[in-house]
């Protein structure tokens, strides 16, 4: 499936060779229209068509071998053209390496305010449709945030969208909060979502189809706004989520264990081969496994301890060290290494709060039992 990026560039492509078709040139002009970046990106590339450095480099390139590599990124109805007028620099569009090579330079004399395209490891990112990045744990950035047709405010804790053109295309940004952070975003339709550590989701500018549908992987709890009109859909790579008005937890850490909880509303869920479908009710927790029965596994569920993430809190009865480990990973950024035999599959009871931090629980853990424990910078030694 070609990508946004690839659809882009691909436009560009053609404009640029002027082997553009009327719709695609129409479909372009209103995707630049919408988003001034790539209008301002387009009109660099066309200035550096004349960069000495750039017809130099274009020269060197083989431009049989680029094609083999990248055609399957072009119509096929284009093929043929585009062949006899790529000459490298139509191929390295495609391929995004002259985006890279000669954009990346410009942005150094152009800078795009509030925006970045490098970022710490540990900082939450919101990557455009378009490709730019924003830095959301940057505190030296304004509040509110204006890309294309689009207003946010924000903040190291949340994002919120303000307003967005009802006819903005329907393109998906992503959101990454990383080891150690969470993170609440609040859609252009009002709904809330708080991202636990080393979760993701994809979503668009606005909701201007009949449907409201997002991408997650990681952790989430959801409180969607309802709209009986518009469903929203939360797609998981192993199930999809229809739902109107109601609120819910959605975890995906295990790739064999995916659930969601549902604390009010009622949601139905559907199965990635959607032979494999389940209505659930409050209080109720539907768990998938493709190996059993029709997928779906329903249990209650402890609203105590599956929501507790919410208020920086877990909740452990007779669980294994190495399952413990996972989470401290994902809440204070922290690689756990076992250097006993057999250490790993001690099991522990208790609750770890993240405001109290990793050494206080540790201590907790060492005085209640045989367990020792050496935390140096980033690295926790279960001694």
């Amino acid at each position: 499936m070609t990508s946004y990026k690839q659809y882009i560039d691909q436009l560009m492509l053609e404009k640029l060779s002027g082997n553009i078709s009327g719709e695609d040139d129409h479909a372009l002009q209103e995707l630049m229209a919408a988003d001034p970046a790539l209008k301002d990106m387009f009109a660099r590339l066309q200035h550096q068509l004349n960069d000495p450095a750039a017809r130099q480099y274009l020269q060197q390139l083989n431009e049989s071998q680029l094609w083999e590599e990248r055609k399957h990124l072009f119509k096929k109805n284009n093929t043929k053209v585009l062949y006899r007028v790529a000459a490298g620099l139509l191929l390295l569009l495609g391929s995004a390496a002259y985006l890279f090579f000669f954009f990346s330079r410009e942005q150094a004399q152009h800078p795009v305010a509030a925006v970045k395209h490098t970022a710490p490891g540990n900082s939450i990112i919101l990557q455009m449709a378009n490709g730019q990045t924003v830095n959301l744990s940057d505190t030296t950035q304004s509040s509110l945030l204006s890309i294309g047709s689009a207003q946010m405010r924000v903040s190291p804790k949340s994002l919120q969208y303000e307003s967005a053109s009802a006819d903005a295309p329907a393109t998906m940004n992503l959101l990454q909060v990383p080891a150690g952070k969470d993170y609440k975003l609040t859609l252009p339709d009002s709904t809330e979502i708080w991202l636990n550590a080393m979760s993701e989701i994809r979503f668009p500018v606005s909701f201007n189809g009949r449907t409201r549908e997002v991408f997650v992987n990681g952790e989430a709890y959801f409180s969607v706004h309802k709209d009986v009109n518009h469903p929203f859909i939360v797609h998981t790579g192993q199930f999809s989520v229809n739902v109107l008005g109601t609120a819910f937890n959605i975890n995906t850490y295990s790739s064999n264990s995916p659930r969601l909880s549902l604390s009010s509303g009622k949601v139905s869920l559907k199965s990635k081969t959607g032979n494999q479908s389940v209505q659930l009710l409050p209080g109720y927790e539907a768990i998938y496994n493709p190996q059993q029965g029709n997928g779906f596994r329903i249990d209650e569920f402890n609203a105590r301890n599956t929501l507790a993430w919410l208020e920086g809190k877990y909740y452990f009865r007779n669980t294994p060290l190495k399952e413990i480990a996972i989470v401290i990973r994902r809440l204070f950024d922290v690689t756990v290494q076992f250097n006993t035999p057999g250490a790993e599959g001690i099991t522990v009871s208790g609750v770890l709060t993240k405001k109290d931090g990793l050494p206080e629980f540790m201590d907790n853990l060492s005085k209640t039992t045989d367990i020792k424990y050496q935390l140096t910078g980033s690295v926790l030694q279960i001694l």
